[in-house]
């Protein structure tokens, strides 16, 4: 009897201590809107498994979300109180809901003298930030463009252009026609997800704005300035031949562009994909782009004509901030600068991310990987040209300019009512 006892009493202490190992073991949940991104799945399994190692009894818990997902669960999150310890934020209006409810740590008063070296210059990216301050803290960078298959190109009897430059909107539709005579989409498209719309849009008016560096489209935004000028003008009638040509097929109005459009160009139902960017090269078709041969040419948006400048939209990408009700802050904000360390931006580049934190990184080493696409990635991020702002926070004007492009490729609207619409919303009087 009293060996049954004891053989009882032993295994409730060692369920006790497991259970309380269990229990005394302090987990941080972190979760952006990366899903399907490999560099940053990649890189952050990397971070997650440092950090766990160089603090014993936590663990890191990583969810990827899509973009048109992400805020379905992150805004009723933090709302609740029950929001992740880490977070990302898309750059725009969200900021400002984000900041004023005071769900961030203000990152420039939290960090360090070596955090802040290692973001160098990055921690004064305004759209980031707030009233002078860091909110979030910039993970990757990248330039926004279009991707084309170069072996489609030259089986359409096209020729590539210069690296930096980039096809007219006029060759995109000869190219959209001869693909479509294949039975192939000209671009994939995934306009259910604004920002592909909206960032192509600025584009299209930076290459028309003759006051720049001035940032016009932000001014017309505010009601500054009259939307019936030529650059906007110009920019709805690009996008409307884009479209009307069938250099992207009509369905797509109904994709997203970071699952289906993406996937249709893996695929190989499109010759190039529209508004993609440096945040997939790791995911690029492996048999595209090997140590010794690339199969794919990175360009800009399409340019209004022959004669307009280089222009670029070449930003953060990712981002991450801590939660300032989080119940383990000081943990929450080491693992957030470890993934701005010198060491993580070697990690970023090794899955071919192109990190945003260069600050301490040897730029000429990066730029001579195996990885062909991310080397290019480099070298665009380097080409001089226009820089266009694709991030703003001017809600309302934003979401009239996406319904009123939507509705003119449904053909229920014009150029001149969405011009007429946008004075009107922005409250423009001239």
């Amino acid at each position: 009897m009293f060996k049954l006892f004891r053989n009882f009493l032993i295994a409730l202490l060692l369920t006790f201590s497991f259970s309380s190992i269990v229990r005394s073991e302090t987990v941080i949940r972190v979760v952006d809107w990366q899903s399907g991104v490999g560099g940053i799945t990649n890189a952050y399994a990397d971070f997650i498994e440092k950090f766990e190692a160089d603090h014993p009894g936590t663990k890191v818990e990583y969810t990827q979300y899509t973009v048109t997902t992400y805020n379905e669960f992150l805004k009723p999150a933090l709302s609740s109180g029950q929001g992740p310890d880490v977070f990302a934020v898309y750059p725009g209006p969200d900021v400002d809901e984000v900041v004023n409810a005071g769900h961030l740590v203000n990152l420039s008063e939290a960090a360090d003298a070596e955090w802040k070296g290692w973001l160098g210059n990055n921690i004064n990216i305004p759209e980031l930030g707030r009233n002078g301050n860091l909110y979030m803290a910039p993970q990757d960078a990248f330039t926004e463009e279009i991707w084309v298959y170069n072996d489609m190109i030259a089986d359409l009897g096209f020729e590539l252009p210069a690296f930096g430059d980039s096809y007219t909107v006029d060759e995109w539709v000869a190219i959209g026609k001869a693909a479509k005579a294949k039975g192939l989409d000209g671009l994939m498209f995934g306009p259910v997800e604004s920002w592909c719309v909206l960032d192509g849009f600025a584009n299209f008016v930076n290459q028309q704005n003759n006051n720049y560096p001035t940032d016009v489209l932000g001014q017309a935004y505010d009601g500054e300035i009259s939307w019936d000028q030529p650059m906007f003008r110009d920019a709805l009638n690009a996008y409307k031949t884009l479209h009307d040509n069938g250099v992207w097929r009509a369905d797509s109005l109904s994709m997203d562009y970071q699952v289906q459009a993406w996937g249709k160009w893996i695929d190989r139902e499109g010759v190039g994909i529209y508004c993609n960017g440096d945040w997939f090269i790791s995911s690029a078709p492996a048999d595209y782009n090997t140590p010794d041969s690339l199969g794919i040419t990175m360009m800009s948006y399409p340019k209004i004509s022959n004669d307009s400048p280089a222009t670029y939209n070449k930003a953060t990408g990712t981002n991450l901030g801590v939660n300032a009700n989080s119940a383990n802050l000081d943990l929450a904000l080491e693992f957030v600068k470890l993934t701005n360390s010198p060491w993580a931006s070697s990690t970023f580049a090794g899955y071919g991310q192109i990190p945003a934190n260069l600050a301490a990184v040897d730029m000429d080493a990066l730029a001579a990987s195996p990885n062909l696409l991310f080397n290019d990635g480099i070298k665009m991020l380097a080409t001089e040209g226009r820089n266009t702002n694709i991030y703003y926070s001017q809600a309302e004007p934003m979401k009239h300019l996406y319904d009123g492009i939507m509705e003119m490729f449904l053909g229920v609207t014009s150029v001149d009512e969405v011009i007429e619409k946008m004075n009107k919303v922005t409250g423009y009087s001239g």
